[in-house]
């Protein structure tokens, strides 16, 4: 009997192997058998579901009945501070992980792994689907080839060097001798599968949560901007800004993309989506009324004069906040947590109606990982770096984020490298984007040592560029792989 495990496949020791082989060939009436699945396209989209699957954890979005969520990656960087121990988050804050530390530094790397396997599952087993029309053939495909892409980029920006894995785990196979390949060779098959999945996929705007041509030309330019491939970037991300056929558009309330005017909006290019009662997150209650994870004075001070992003994206004294008539102040503050040390809280994502502090709510705000906001601001970052920062379709690129409607911020006059950085940082704020622009700026060491986590002014360590790989893959794969320098 063939059987494929579809789980990640470096979670996975001899004992582990010998105790699920026994398992699994007892063939559980709650699972079919694999000869009598693909065999309807509605199979094949259950399958493909559970490729996404992963995306709905906390650590990469939310989850159901969590008390966390992707915000928390923030206080990595200089935008954010996090009093919680959710996940270790707190631990990576202050530099003191190491590759026995639980929570991101472990899970990140599994979750990671078990949304790959699932694609490569998926696509080792659609075409037997029978008389599948081609279109949807490909359409499912390129969704899957986009969805390994995602994964491997996370895992790769976090970890370095990895195993390159495009087929399904199978019993007795030789995965204990797999290698890590360099970085540059991820990459290279992180950009093939979106090559596919962009020609595979229709120019159709975003809508349910599948990823569509422009998603996946944004996520081509996001991976070439993280390996400093900046021609190809600004190439690619010019393929849909100059499209005359772009379905994307900025939209005109920059706080309704995060809470109220979701649905349909052409900004969102990928979103993790959630609808209650069902299919619901606590974010509200975590960063509304918790406030576990917060804001700095960096961040806010990096705001220019004027600019409503941080009224729309930072809770401030006096405010008005649902958990207070008074507005946003401790004393007669009804909120779960107490207003942090640095006085603010994140406004952001936030339903400004909801008290929830009697509990959780069931928000069904959907995440959003990708928006046209961000390719312009990579295309304008790609342009500039590539000598080409002169080029007014790359000034016009960043002007036009300013002058959406709402903010209206005054148009830069020429392109600067810092310009560009710090409208990275105001647009995209709490977006869990500012750790990776400062590692792939390789300036997270300079920055990040200056930021305190406590109301002490304890400044944070800057450990390394890349997260250690978890000790317990690293017992598995002990004699194959070498540990990340530094753990």
């Amino acid at each position: 009997m063939k059987t494929y495990i579809r789980i990640g496949l470096f979670l996975m020791s001899a004992v582990f192997v010998t105790s699920c082989k026994k398992t699994l060939d007892k063939d559980p009436l709650s699972n079919p058998k694999e000869e009598n699945f693909w065999k309807t396209e509605g199979e094949a989209g259950k399958a493909l579901v559970a490729c996404y699957a992963k995306l709905k954890e906390p650590i990469f979005s939310n989850g159901k009945n969590q008390s966390g969520n992707s915000l928390y990656w923030e206080a990595l960087s200089d935008n954010a501070s996090n009093t919680s121990n959710y996940e270790s988050f707190d631990v990576v804050m202050r530099g003191d992980h190491n590759q026995a530390t639980t929570g991101i530094v472990s899970k990140t790397f599994t979750f990671g792994f078990q949304g790959i396997a699932s694609c490569n599952y998926f696509l080792a087993n659609v075409d037997r689907v029978p008389n599948m029309p081609d279109a949807t053939n490909k359409r499912m495909k390129g969704e899957a080839m986009f969805l390994r892409a995602y994964y491997y980029n996370e895992l790769t920006q976090l970890y370095g060097d990895l195993p390159i894995i495009l087929q399904p785990a199978e019993l007795g196979g030789d995965y204990l001798n797999t290698p890590r390949s360099p970085k540059s060779d991820v990459v290279t098959q992180i950009l093939k599968d979106l090559d596919l999945a962009i020609s595979y996929l229709k120019q159709d705007p975003y809508t349910d949560g599948r990823a569509v041509k422009g998603t996946a030309i944004a996520l081509k330019t996001r991976v070439l901007l993280n390996n400093q491939r900046f021609a190809e970037a600004a190439d690619a991300a010019w393929t849909l800004i100059g499209d005359p056929t772009n379905p994307f558009q900025l939209s005109p309330s920059y706080a309704g993309i995060f809470f109220g005017n979701q649905i349909n909006n052409r900004e969102i290019m990928l979103s993790v989506q959630f609808r209650a009662p069902d299919d619901y997150h606590s974010l509200d209650q975590v960063i509304g009324g918790r406030m576990s994870i917060f804001p700095t004075v960096e961040l806010r001070n990096a705001y220019e004069p004027n600019d409503p992003r941080r009224k729309m994206t930072i809770f401030e004294a006096g405010d008005p906040w649902a958990y207070n008539p008074g507005g946003f102040k401790q004393t007669g503050s009804t909120a779960e947590g107490q207003i942090p040390y640095t006085g603010m809280a994140i406004k952001k994502w936030i339903n400004p109606a909801i008290n929830n502090a009697s509990g959780a709510t069931l928000s069904d705000q959907h995440m959003v990982k990708i928006r046209y906001a961000d390719l312009l601001l990579m295309y304008a970052e790609a342009m500039f770096e590539n000598g080409q920062g002169a080029d007014l379709r790359a000034l016009k690129a960043l002007n036009d984020v300013r002058a959406r409607p709402g903010v209206n911020m005054p148009p830069k006059l020429v392109l600067t490298r810092n310009d560009i950085r710090n409208e990275r940082r105001v647009e995209l704020a709490f977006e869990g984007l500012r750790y990776n622009d400062l590692i792939r700026w390789k300036i997270a060491d300079q920055v990040i040592p200056l930021i305190p986590y406590d109301a002490k002014g304890t400044k944070r360590k800057f450990k390394s560029y890349l997260f250690p790989i978890p000790l317990g893959q690293m017992d598995i794969m002990r004699g194959v792989w070498t540990q990340n320098t530094g753990f």
